[in-house]
């Protein structure tokens, strides 16, 4: 009987063996592809966020032209070059240009071609999984975050779910734009002002920072270094204490004084929790602590303001006299001298102040044309008798054509000598190269400066001698030639080595040295960009002298405390970049302007900010009357003064009243930049308490030093 052959149902089972099997692979790569897919590593939050962002044009990279391999090297470079900047956590954008995104399997979203493009055969390309991965290796941490400019799309929130990560959505605008997420830290961005980032995160405990973004940073746009330098160290020191009575209270203008003004400025406190008016009107307040001011119309008499809020209340009565109806007088009166005498034509004298003005018209004190130091000697062209106020005096006319008043001058004997000098050498102290004149004298003299041509004209004084040929600045060259009224020392300097500040000092033994400075370099460390720069800061008034009037009352920070407060600021933010930095004063005391310009010609500096607040008169609505500004007098200032402004104004959001010109005493000096900053109006109740604020004068602080940084050339 004949066998049947079983072959056919063999195949057919090794047929559907191998189906199975390859089902099962199938199955298996699905599941493998699926699970990588969907397994998180574990990120653990740092105890300060310190962030990157990769943006759009970071994501640009995973496109068809760059392979998975090629893609996944990419990633490990992002986490290397984050590092580099001190960052410790990414925040990634996730979208890519053209409208895709980074994450996989969204409903709201596909997947950008090219990601899936990258898949292999038993995992799925996941440019935001593997770069948690990788982050978790290096204990960072990864998070998405909504771009500026872009509106919060659903898909974000379904990768932020899916990945299990933290979203960040933005908020506010420039230097208050805040990152912030549902029970997590602010992050603060530090690319407008880095001084100020680190300052909030501070004061504030817990607050992180974004340090920009990674490709800005690379390329050298941004700057991390500095935020991260102002981030180190312990803490920040004690600079002031911080006193605001929410008690309600009218504290300006004084009850005791007379009002001329049709109307006055009111300041008081209050608690800000609560409506406030007065005598019926709703004030409206513009800080955050109580403080509040109102204009109000006065009439002839007393005028009685009332404040209140729920039962409390605070009263104030205001005087304003009649006009007067009298004649006062004849309206004469008798003008007498001061003593002062006319000089004979080519007398000599010597300037007695520390500071004189060289007037080009001497019945104008602000028509300054040069500065003369004390010791100056000149010869007499003519003298002008006029009258000043009650007294007659006299203006001595100089060889260069301006005035100088007799107060500031005394007139040399007949047969005094005029300078005389046999030579000039070169030297070199601390960094600043000296030219000291061989013979004696101490001549008047005046500059003129344009780029690199640098003439000082000395006058009723000779020189016979030769100039050096080095004078410690490369390639410059000097020469001295004779003039009508005495001679000229002309200098020539070079780009790559240029004056930065001269000062004409005349020596206790009646000699002439000249001082000159290089211009100040920024350091090669990103970290300590200052290092080798010498800044001189001088808090205004002091001791007795409170300053501005506007702070409300003695309980609160007066205008010198701020000062002082906003200078301790500015000198630990400039130290931690590498500067060194000196104070005309760092306790409540007293100086006069001659002493702090003797402070500023003996030490020399790079650069010299004499820190001040404003105020302005109190018959105007000063809740309007803001900002800050900074004053120059010669123009090696004004760039300085421009940084200042802008700067301070940046972080603070004051309005930027901009570089404003002004002779005031403590910026007539050549040495080096010297401008007098004004922060902000105590007079402005909402300004004052911004400058009062820790956030505030720490602020101020860091923008002092950012300015500085600023000033000096790359």
């Amino acid at each position: 009987m004949p066998v049947k052959t079983k072959r056919p149902f063999a195949l057919g089972m090794i047929l559907l063996a191998i189906a199975a099997l390859a089902a099962l692979i199938f199955a298996i790569v699905l599941l493998i592809r699926g699970v990588s897919g969907l397994a998180m590593p574990h990120m653990t939050a740092p105890e300060q966020i310190r962030a990157v962002l990769l943006d759009d044009a970071w994501a640009g990279y995973f496109d068809e032209s760059h392979t998975r391999e090629e893609q996944e090297a990419f990633l490990t470079s992002t986490l290397d070059e984050a590092t580099a900047q001190g960052a410790n956590t990414v925040l990634v954008a996730g979208s890519v240009p053209g409208g895709g995104v980074l994450a996989r399997k969204l409903e709201t979203a596909e997947a950008a071609p090219m990601v899936s493009e990258s898949d292999g055969l038993f995992s799925s390309f996941d440019p935001i999984r593997i770069l948690m991965q990788q982050a978790a290796k290096r204990n960072m941490l990864v998070a998405l975050y909504q771009p500026e400019g872009v509106s919060l799309k659903d898909w974000m929130t379904e990768a932020a779910d899916r990945y299990g990560l933290t979203l960040y959505t933005l908020s506010g605008e420039g230097v208050d734009a805040r990152y912030t997420a549902a029970d997590q830290p602010e992050l603060v961005l530090a690319q407008e002002s880095p001084a100020l980032a680190a300052a909030v995160c501070q004061l504030q405990p817990g607050t992180g920072v974004v340090l920009g973004s990674l490709a800005g940073l690379v390329n050298g746009k941004e700057s991390a270094a500095v935020t991260l330098q102002y981030l180190s160290g312990d803490g920040l020191p004690d600079i002031a204490q911080q006193q605001f009575s929410q008690t309600l209270a009218i504290v300006s203008p004084d009850p005791a004084s007379k009002v001329y003004t049709d109307t006055i400025f009111l300041m008081g406190t209050s608690d800000p929790s609560q409506p406030l008016t007065v005598n019926g009107q709703e004030v409206q307040r513009y800080g955050s602590y109580g403080m509040w001011g109102l204009e109000v119309s006065l009439t002839e008499g007393d005028n009685v303001f009332t404040a209140q809020q729920g039962e409390a209340t605070a009263s104030i009565t205001l005087t304003k006299p009649a006009p007067s109806t009298g004649s006062g007088g004849s309206g004469s009166s008798q003008i007498v001298s001061d003593g002062s005498v006319a000089a004979q034509p080519g007398q000599l004298l010597r300037v007695t102040s520390t500071l004189a003005s060289a007037l080009s018209d001497y019945q104008n004190t602000s028509a300054i044309a040069m500065t003369a130091y004390e010791g100056a000697v000149a010869e007499v062209v003519d003298s002008v008798s006029f009258v000043s106020g009650t007294k007659r005096t006299y203006a001595y006319q100089l060889p260069d054509g301006n005035y100088i008043k007799a107060s500031d001058c005394e007139l040399l004997e007949e047969g005094t000598a005029q300078a005389a000098f046999t030579g000039l050498s070169a030297g070199e102290e601390n960094g600043i190269e000296s030219l000291t004149f061989a013979g004696s004298g101490t001549p008047y003299y005046s500059h003129t400066w344009e780029g690199n041509e640098f003439t000082l004209h000395f006058y009723s004084a000779s020189f016979s001698g030769q100039a050096p040929q080095d004078i410690g600045f490369e390639g410059a060259s000097v020469t001295v030639e004779p003039e009508e009224n005495g001679f000229a020392m002309h200098i020539t300097f070079q780009d790559s080595d240029p004056l930065w500040g001269y000062f004409v000092d005349y020596t206790p033994e009646g000699g002439t040295r000249i001082a000159l400075k290089h211009q100040p370099t920024r350091s090669s460390d990103p970290a300590l960009p200052l290092a080798g720069v010498t800044v001189l800061l001088d808090p205004g008034h002091g001791g007795d002298d409170m300053g501005a009037p506007g702070s409300p009352v003695e309980d609160f920070p007066q205008e010198s405390e701020l000062n002082l407060s906003a200078a301790l600021a500015a000198k630990y933010r400039l130290e931690q970049l590498g500067a060194t930095v000196t104070m005309t004063r760092d306790t409540d005391v007293f100086y006069t302007l001659a002493e702090r310009m003797e402070m500023l010609n003996s030490q020399k500096p790079d650069f010299f900010i004499a820190i001040h607040h404003n105020s302005a008169a109190m018959n105007a609505d000063l809740n309007q009357v803001g900002g800050t500004e900074a004053y120059w007098f010669y123009t090696e200032g004004k760039s300085l003064a421009t940084a200042l402004s802008a700067n301070v104004s940046l972080t603070t959001s004051r309005n930027d009243r901009g570089p404003k010109y002004s002779a005031f005493y403590v910026t007539r000096s050549n040495i080096c930049p010297a401008v007098l900053l004004e922060l902000g109006f105590v007079s402005n109740p909402a300004e004052y308490e911004s400058c009062a604020t820790l956030e505030g004068l720490w602020a101020e602080g860091g923008a002092i030093a950012q300015a500085v940084l600023d000033s000096i050339p790359d």
